[in-house]
């Protein structure tokens, strides 16, 4: 598990990676999908790259501990796994410790739901007249706020520490069921615990849909058809939407929407300098366009996870987790 890939190297097994998982269906014409790794929202505490999940105290700790074991264990980062998650009771080292306590709580509350009832029947019994009546019913809200820590064994600092609340509600009636029980409405909330942590603590891959622009001015009729072919083509063939708008860059010079594209085409090729210079260049041609707002962050964003990837694998000489 010891591969370590250079930026670009990486983005093509990344590639090779969503191509696989068939990631096409998330496309749509007239855009370009974007496939990166981005960070996780705590950067410290991705550094981390062995950790021990310690059985949680609480009600329902246990449980969040397994979940926590399980979300952490399958993350995968170019092919490799990310973190080496050690049982608590092992004698591996570890450079981490996740600790908390779990408590679910529920509440009740009364409710009213409106339903048809029949007032008044024929002879023959059948129905003539309804009216809307009140009935009673509970809301059970189901409440899970854990608290989680994360130390380094080494020192003992703190790299990640939070409280995280997640609710849901279950609607109990005389007429009907519940869709669910209290205890499958916890676990529901563990997982989601469990994948918010994830995210918190390790990068992630995303696949996005992006908008080329699609306005044609300044262009004249051949160039605008050529266009419109470009943009046809982005959903079954992007490569020849971007020849395409190459071509139009030559003959029509800053033309602001084939300027913007072929920024969008250097992105999703990861050629993140070249992306950075057309997306400037568009920026001066269409300084209100918030798509190029969004296209800097993402940029930066996608930068900041190969540098904090970069760093990781560095410190623990290649070896992924």
């Amino acid at each position: 598990m010891g591969i370590v890939f250079g930026a670009r190297a990486r983005w093509r097994h990344l590639a090779m990676i969503i191509a696989g998982l068939g990631c096409t269906g998330s496309a749509h014409a007239e855009t370009l999908t974007i496939d990166a790794l981005y960070p996780a929202r705590d950067r410290d505490a991705a550094q981390v790259g062995s950790l021990v999940v310690e059985r949680f105290g609480g009600r329902d700790g246990r449980e969040l501990s397994f979940a926590l074991e399980g979300a952490l264990a399958q993350v995968s980062v170019y092919g490799q796994s990310y973190f080496k998650v050690v049982a608590e009771r092992s004698s591996a080292p570890a450079d981490a410790i996740l600790s908390g306590i779990a408590n679910a709580q529920v509440q009740n509350q009364p409710v009213e739901e409106s339903r048809k009832q029949c007032v008044e029947r024929d002879g023959n019994d059948k129905c003539i007249r309804e009216e809307q009546v009140k009935i009673r019913c509970q809301r059970r809200i189901v409440s899970l706020n854990p608290s989680l820590r994360m130390a380094r064994i080494d020192d003992g600092a703190i790299v990640y520490q939070r409280q995280i609340t997640k609710s849901d509600q279950i609607v109990v009636c005389p007429d009907r069921e519940a869709s669910r029980s209290v205890p499958d409405t916890v676990s529901m909330l563990v997982e989601q615990v469990a994948d918010e942590v994830r995210g918190d603590i390790a990068p992630v891959f995303r696949s996005d849909a992006i908008r080329v622009l699609e306005g044609r001015k300044g262009l004249d009729k051949d160039q605008s058809n050529r266009f419109r072919d470009a943009l046809k083509a982005t959903f079954r063939d992007p490569g020849q939407a971007c020849s395409i708008w190459q071509a139009l860059d030559t003959e029509a010079p800053g033309q602001s929407s084939v300027v913007f594209n072929l920024a969008l085409c250097a992105e999703q090729r990861g050629e993140l300098d070249e992306a950075l210079t057309r997306y400037s260049q568009a920026q001066a041609l269409l300084p209100r366009e918030p798509a190029i707002r969004a296209a800097f962050d993402r940029i930066a964003a996608r930068q900041a996870a190969e540098a904090d990837y970069g760093a990781r694998e560095a410190r623990l000489g290649g070896t992924g987790s």
